[in-house]
């Protein structure tokens, strides 16, 4: 699959620009599975609310 071999790439490319790749993450969950589901997002939230809010000044369109 596509996605599961760019996954790595992207977080090269976040590492690269000095955002935390842990804001990143790829699970497969089908329509079946709502608590897994649930149970993934609520980690997520926490995991992002950990690292903080995103800050980059580096260079960019935006920067």
């Amino acid at each position: 699959m596509k996605t599961a071999r760019r996954i790595p790439l992207l977080k090269k490319m976040l590492t690269q620009l000095g955002i935390e790749n842990e804001r990143v993450r790829l699970e497969w969950v089908s329509a079946s599975e709502g608590d897994r589901f649930a149970t993934i997002v609520n980690e997520m939230t926490e995991q992002v609310r950990q690292l903080g809010p995103f800050s980059h000044n580096g260079g960019g369109e935006n920067g």
